[in-house]
């Protein structure tokens, strides 16, 4: 599923404007549906509905990352602030869910894929929770593999990060990574790993209930 951010800036309040109430096709205001050719035009509501038993054991959710600018006519990259959950849950979005089925709608991230650069260049690495039970997570690098905390998978892949401004006195570092300039704060990782246009580009979701399924006790 692709997610195209809101102003919100949160996955959940993206996927309730994606499958909450649907929008109505008024044939009086002019744009009814027309059910077959030749057809009158009638009212219709349109929209898309998310349904628990539909829900698949593993989500994966594109962020858009990309977009259209027409005011300079060309692709850009949106580094806007985008938030997502550790844990997941979509029950108050699934349009059929009854109360013994809450837990079918439990979520849990298991991986996140990153942008760094801007459209047409960069470079992709990911954040991996190999063991969804436990709370170890690695940043897989082409060939590097290292160990992080899940406060380093956040920081570099929400988006829009905020520096604070060195002293006077203090110098900013700056060394090359993945070919481009990237900026590291003497405050800590507060610009995340990548830098500034670093953030998600795809996150994986594994569903609670499934997870015997997925992952062997041995």
């Amino acid at each position: 599923q692709q997610i195209t951010y809101n102003k919100s800036g949160s996955i959940l309040s993206s996927m309730a404007d994606n499958f909450g109430s649907p929008e109505l096709l008024s044939e009086e205001e002019g744009n009814g549906w027309r059910p077959e050719k030749g057809a009158p035009k009638v009212d219709a509501l349109k929209g898309s509905l998310l349904r628990a038993h539909g829900l698949p054991t593993l989500l994966q959710l594109h962020l858009k990352r990309f977009n259209y600018d027409w005011k300079i006519d060309q692709m850009t990259k949106i580094n806007t602030r985008f938030t997502f959950p550790k844990e997941l849950n979509l029950a108050d979005i699934c349009s059929d869910i009854g109360k013994d089925e809450l837990s079918s709608a439990m979520y849990d991230l298991q991986s996140v894929v990153i942008h760094v650069g801007e459209y047409g260049s960069g470079h992709y690495y990911a954040y991996v929770r190999p063991d969804i039970a436990k709370n170890t997570w690695y940043r897989f690098n082409d060939d590097k593999v290292t160990k992080v905390s899940f406060k380093e998978v956040i920081a570099d892949a929400y988006g829009e990060k905020v520096r604070s401004r060195p002293a006077k006195k203090e110098k900013v570092q700056r060394r090359r990574r993945f070919g481009f300039p990237c900026p590291f704060s003497p405050f800590g990782n507060s610009l995340g790993w990548g830098g500034p246009t670093s953030n998600a580009y795809m996150i994986q979701y594994v569903r609670r209930d499934d997870i015997p399924k997925l992952y062997s006790e041995n």
